[in-house]
């Protein structure tokens, strides 16, 4: 089977030479791979390599000859329209600055270029780490389902170690679903689920739970230079053993040596953000303490630009949509609380950019019924207090049903099929669920445990993202095992291999 492998694996080391012999090896052959530079060693001596930097900068692989790629047809423009959609906002990432013009040449390219890899190199089976959510890779995939190529993609699931598979994000887990169409009426108990999920499930539903999670605290240190400047070891080390004095004109030294007057710049115009108008100005402008004898829905915006809002949030990237759809369906007695994601400033900053655009905040205020509550609210005494929790694709949703508490959500995400939660799209399907669920609707807890363990059985011990695999329990070459037995497995499933 010929497979492209669209991985850059820059966080993975020797374990990765491994998945690239164990896919490498007859009837199966890897004949293009988009990886990260450095890990180039590990190319088969018969494969394209692609650095994952030029596919994105829309720079051709070395040795793929584009001269023989004809520009792309209007039909094919036409077919793949809604991709087009997707993709104009997806390019806020990488090429912000960038007209609409400028941007639709170089998703052209894009489709032109890859179209004529597809033909030459001729894949059988796709492999993509996670939900495809750079340009080149959202491409690959739409084109691939175009095409009908066969996929797979992983999600690391908010259960520590716990790998979702699947081949289209939209359409989610088709395993997992069978597997909970067929136990959806039994009768398990927490003892005949694994102890890891069995683990998590306790934790979760125990309302006394508030704890931040992991993956929260590692970013909060990742992106804030204090927690830093506290924790760094290097910079701890340097301060016990008194070297800091003389490491730190030689740091500073060799920063301005690789950046010139950016160096300078940059420290300079976060100052000024700082003390000028700002998102976080603008946000504490409009908060309002909430009001907990009122009865709310907790809305908590997803940070971006991230997959969870392009593509899995699929329209509702614009989650101010989501917001006004929520707020057409609700009674008038009823309020929305938003909150801000802890990352969102921390990660980015403070500027206004083009998913946090100047009066972003504003305009979420203006809507009927709509307050914005301070940021530093407890996640899980909003989701406690809510009536309804509602998102787009963020895990707070996953979190109510655990609790007992009906979600809403937009757009697609791994547990969309799980008891409880609801799937809105538009006013009517969201005045829908907020009936259902006036009407005295419960989550029942049977059904809870049944889908845990359909869960249990659908799902692999593995880890994709670095943030996932503290908690996981498992080694990265372990991990990395179970996905390429996985792989294989799922591409036994095709042709007579």
């Amino acid at each position: 089977m010929r497979i492209f492998l669209i991985w850059p694996g820059r966080k993975a080391g020797a374990e990765f030479g491994d998945l690239i012999s164990a896919l490498n090896k007859r009837p199966h052959e890897i004949v293009y791979w988009v990886g990260a530079s450095e890990k180039e060693t590990f190319k088969p001596k018969n494969t394209v390599f692609h650095s994952c930097d030029d596919a994105m900068a829309v720079i051709p692989a070395k040795g793929v000859d584009i001269s023989e790629f004809p520009p792309i047809s209007e039909d094919l423009i036409n077919k793949l329209y809604k991709t087009e959609s997707v993709v104009l906002t997806m390019m806020n990432r990488m090429f912000g600055g960038k007209s609409i013009d400028e941007r639709k040449h170089l998703y052209y390219e894009m489709l032109r270029y890859w179209l004529g890899v597809f033909n030459k190199y001729k894949p059988e089976f796709i492999i993509f780490p996670n939900t495809p959510h750079f340009v080149f890779n959202y491409v690959i995939y739409e084109l691939a389902r175009l095409m009908n190529i066969e996929m797979i993609m992983f999600d690391d699931t908010r259960i520590p170690g716990r790998l979702l598979f699947y081949s289209d994000f939209r359409r989610g887990s088709d395993f997992l679903r069978a597997r909970f169409q067929e136990n959806k009426e039994k009768k398990f108990t927490l003892d005949d689920l694994s102890a890891d999920i069995r683990k998590y499930y306790e934790s979760r539903a125990d309302k006394n739970y508030k704890k931040i999670p992991d993956y929260v605290k590692d970013l909060k240190k990742k992106y804030s230079t204090v927690q830093w400047l506290l924790f760094e070891p290097k910079i701890k080390e340097s301060v016990k053993d008194l070297t800091v004095f003389k490491k730190a004109p030689r740091y500073f030294f060799n920063v301005f040596r690789r950046q010139g007057i950016l160096a300078v710049k940059k420290p300079l115009l976060d100052f000024f953000r700082l003390i000028g108008n700002n998102l976080k100005k603008e946000y504490v402008g409009v908060q309002e303490k909430p009001d907990w004898s009122k009865k709310f829905i907790y809305f908590p915006l997803q940070k971006q630009p991230e997959r969870t809002t392009s593509p899995q949030g699929d329209i509702f990237v614009d989650q101010i949509l989501a917001i006004k759809i929520l707020s057409a369906s609700l009674p008038d007695d009823y309020l929305i609380y938003v909150k801000e994601h802890p990352l969102q400033w921390l990660d980015l900053g403070l500027n206004f950019p083009s998913f946090r655009y100047k009066g972003y905040y504003q305009r979420i205020a203006g809507i009927k019924n709509v307050k914005i509550i301070p940021i530093n609210e407890n996640s899980y005494d909003l989701i406690d207090r809510a009536r309804v929790i509602a998102a787009v694709t963020g895990s707070a949703g996953w979190e109510a049903a655990l609790r007992g508490k009906p979600a809403i959500i937009f757009g697609y995400v791994w547990y969309q099929d799980c008891p409880g939660v609801f799937k809105a799209n538009d006013v009517k399907s969201c005045q829908n669920a907020l009936k259902e669920i006036a009407n005295g609707f419960k989550i029942d807890r049977q059904k809870i445990i049944n889908y845990l363990k359909s869960f249990d059985e659908a799902t692999i011990r593995g880890f994709i993202a670095a943030t996932a695999s503290r908690a996981s329990g498992l080694t990265g070459q372990e991990s990395m095992e179970n996905i390429a037995r996985l792989i294989l497995k799922e591409m036994e499933k095709f042709g007579n291999y």
